[in-house]
Order: C-alpha cells, then sequence, then structure tokens
C-alpha cells in the first residue's frame, strides 16, 4: 500500500517487494489507472500484466450510464420543457383577454411547435386546438353549442386525464342557459383546464422519468446475476424502450470475457465494439480505453491454458479482495497500530499478511 498513489511511490513500492522476497508474479491484476500499470510493466514486463475484469467492466458501464442518462434528459426533458412553453403560451393568451376582454385569432394561431413524436405534447396541442378557437365565439349559445361538441369528441379518446379535464369543464357548465357573464367566465375555466392539463401531463412525464431512472440498472447485469424475478422487468424495459438494446449486447459482448471457458474466448468481444458518432464522449473514450488495452484485459486466457490451477479471481476480479484489504485502514482512520492492524488483516483476509515497510512505528 502507498499513501500518494502516484507512479513514484508504486514503483518504489513494487520494487521494494520484488528486491525482499524475490517475486516471479505469472500474473499482476491491475486496474487502468496509468500509476500502477506504468511500475508494472516497468518492473515485471509487459507479459505479466492482467487488467482486473471489475475495472474493464466499470469502465466500460460508466460510458454506457452517461449514454442512458442523456437519454432521459432528452427523452423525458424536452418534452417537459414543450409542455412549460405551452402553459407559458396561455398566460400570455389570459393575459391578453384579461386586457383587451378580447384575443386575436393570430394570436392562437402562434402556438409553440412541439416535436411529433412527443406524444404527451402531441396530444397536449390536439386537445388545445379543438378548445381555443371557442375563445373567440361572441354569441354565448353558439359557444354552448360548440363547447359541448368538443367535450363529446374529447370523451372518445381513452385515457383518463382527458375524462378528468372534461368532467372538470362540465362542473362549471351553467344549468340553466348561457349568458353573456357566464360564457365570459367559462372561457376563463377553459384556459385554466388547459393548464391544468398540461401540468397533469408533465406529472406523468416526471413519474415515468423516475421509473426509468430506477429500472436502467437491468441492462447492465450479467445471465449470472439475473434471477427470474429481474427478467421480467428488464424484458419490460427493453420492450418500452427498444433503441437501449444495443447498450445491453455491448455490456454482454464484454462480460463473455469473465463468464465462457478460456478455450472460447478470442477477442472478438473486444474487437467488436463499435464506436459510434452519437454515443457520449465517455463511452467512446471508454471503448478506446479497452480496445487499447486488449493485450492486458485477455492476458488471463494464456496464462490459464497454461496453468488450470489459477483462482478464478485471478481472471476476472479482484475488487473484492482490495475492499477486505481497506476496510481495516478506513476503520481505524489510518491510526490502527501495525500489529492490531495485522491481526485483523489476517482474520478478515485469512491469508498471510507480509508488510513491505521496515517502520515499526504505529501506523
Amino acid at each position: 500500500m502507498v499513501g500518494v498513489e502516484n507512479h513514484d511511490n508504486t514503483l518504489r513500492t513494487l520494487r521494494y517487494a520484488k528486491e525482499k522476497y524475490n517475486l516471479k508474479p505469472k500474473i499482476v491484476t491491475s486496474d487502468l489507472s496509468p500509476n500502477v500499470i506504468a511500475p508494472i510493466r516497468q518492473l515485471f514486463g509487459e507479459k505479466v500484466l492482467q487488467i482486473d475484469g471489475y475495472h474493464v467492466m466499470q469502465e466500460l458501464n460508466k460510458g454506457i450510464r452517461r449514454d442512458l442518462l442523456d437519454y432521459r434528459s432528452q427523452l423525458f426533458g424536452t418534452e417537459i420543457r414543450e409542455l412549460l412553453a405551452l402553459r407559458r403560451w396561455i398566460n400570455k393568451i389570459q393575459q391578453e383577454t384579461k386586457i383587451t376582454r378580447n384575443c386575436s385569432k393570430e394570436f392562437l394561431k402562434a402556438i409553440p411547435k412541439v416535436n411529433p413524436s412527443h406524444h404527451n405534447t402531441h396530444c397536449c396541442v390536439a386537445i388545445t386546438k379543438r378548445v381555443l378557437p371557442l375563445i373567440t365565439i361572441d354569441n354565448p349559445n353558439n359557444f354552448m353549442s360548440r363547447l359541448q361538441r368538443v367535450l363529446r369528441e374529447i370523451d372518445h379518446k381513452s385515457q383518463d386525464v382527458y375524462h378528468v379535464f372534461t368532467e372538470k369543464i362540465r362542473e362549471k357548465l351553467p344549468k340553466g342557459r348561457m349568458t353573456l357573464k357566464g360564457m365570459k367566465r367559462l372561457k376563463i375555466e377553459l384556459l385554466r383546464k388547459l393548464k391544468r392539463l398540461y401540468l397533469t401531463f408533465r406529472s406523468l412525464l416526471e413519474a415515468e422519468s423516475i421509473h426509468f431512472h430506477k429500472n436502467y440498472w437491468f441492462l447492465f447485469l450479467q445471465p449470472e446475476k439475473l434471477s427470474k424475478g429481474r427478467i421480467r422487468p428488464l424484458n419490460a424495459f427493453l420492450a418500452k424502450y427498444p433503441s437501449l438494446q444495443e447498450y445491453r449486447d455491448m455490456t454482454l459482448l464484454v462480460g463473455e470475457i469473465y463468464r465462457k471457458p478460456v478455450h472460447d474466448i478470442d477477442g472478438h468481444q473486444i474487437d467488436d465494439l463499435i464506436i459510434k458518432p452519437y454515443y457520449s464522449k465517455k463511452l467512446q473514450t471508454a471503448i478506446k480505453t479497452i480496445k487499447n488495452h486488449k493485450t492486458s484485459i485477455l492476458r488471463f486466457v494464456e496464462v490459464f491454458k497454461a496453468d488450470p490451477t489459477l483462482a478464478r479471481s485471478c481472471r476476472a476480479n479482484m475488487e473484492f479482495f482490495n475492499k477486505r484489504f481497506k476496510a481495516p485502514f478506513q476503520h481505524g482512520l489510518n491510526r490502527t497500530k501495525q500489529a492490531h492492524l495485522l491481526a485483523k488483516l489476517q482474520l478478515q483476509l485469512g491469508c498471510e499478511i507480509r508488510f513491505f515497510s521496515e517502520n515499526k512505528e504505529p501506523i
């Protein structure tokens, strides 16, 4: 262990261990830190360096996660902003109606543009285009008949949110004949209910966005961790967002390196990774990093073929041991005496512990 993980400290520690214990390892596991990789290559040679599978998958999945968060922002955030733009536009109509007692047809036509692929905002625009022409009607009887017709048309839609919208408006209808005063009051209510409709759709989008955030991690699960209870939500998630299947395929492709028998690993899992222009910079960098370290990532293949008795942890993931090793230091705030620390490490790791420092002072 070193106080600060830099090139000089790592090189000094590894050199001390190599000289004192005459280390000649078959394989040396490392993460993707240049401050660790370079000293290992310098002291033990290129042919023993093995990039830990945990950090390979971590690098790739962090890049994929960046794309998923961008996808979420674009899918839900853009549509929510469109709904807010519609709401601001209704506010302007309300202000003009309040000042001039009427609203021009030209102003009503200037409805904000929305993406046709956005279902919620597209529905809101369709309802708005049916309701707002009522604002320009001056005759109460014509207004009442047209309003009833529009409400019946909206009722034909299947979603509950539309039925709530029409029911709230019907609650405001006069029980007797429509008067000029009642018509003006109802026009004000129509504008208010339109804004409430936008907020309802916004709430639905925000709930869907939260659901997306809670479930996208299913994409990263490898088959050995995919229980029956997780298969259903994963399939449902991919059915709802089929364009994300390529990210699922990507993480499964690289995961094959650590699932398949060594005789079935030929490196195509890394070669088949393709950098696409619409990927985030983080994902593009992750793919480039994995491709650049392909030889070191696959180092275990030839080593395991030569010595099948090696532990599986040497092949894929040493992070489990790293966390257990660091635990006593973190718990003791680095002020535990050496003898106590040695005992805790031996107890937790269940193996021989050797210090590479002759310092006998408390650490």
